[in-house]
């Protein structure tokens, strides 16, 4: 079970070496009411969910991470808290990554630089919509 319920926010950790594009998206998916983590690395990130004992909603990675170049934070996150949904973020162009192996073709995938409405919406479209009672539907 993911960590929204009627009246909190969604959680979403971003993994992004690059401080300003950190700083950046962090800003744009706040300011579009989402709670916000943030991380420069691999290590920073599995941290992260082990404080939150996996209460994120959405895991948004670079597929570029010094050390993790492989998407290995991303399938660790996925076998370990299988409810949190994946999106990546990436200056490598989707061609290539899907090509490589790296990311499955069904996993959202969006190219630097992002829109921050387009980076809202593929977020939220990963999100169960939740009723009155704070019940998923």
């Amino acid at each position: 079970m993911t960590s929204q319920k009627l009246g909190s926010l969604p959680v979403v950790l971003i993994v992004e070496d690059d401080p300003d594009v950190r700083d950046v998206m962090t800003f744009s998916l706040q300011k579009r009411g989402f709670e916000v983590l943030s991380a420069a690395d691999k290590d920073t990130a599995v941290e992260i969910f082990k404080e939150r004992r996996g209460k994120i909603d959405v895991l948004l990675a670079d597929l570029s991470l010094p050390g993790d170049t492989s998407g290995g934070l991303a399938r660790w996150v996925a076998s370990v808290y299988p409810a949190v949904k994946t999106v990546y973020v990436s200056g490598i162009p989707r061609h290539v990554a899907l090509s490589s192996g790296i990311v499955r073709s069904e996993v959202p995938y969006l190219e630097k630089p992002v829109n921050p409405d387009v980076l809202a919406s593929t977020i939220q479209s990963l999100l169960p919509r939740l009723d009155s009672s704070g019940e998923a539907w």
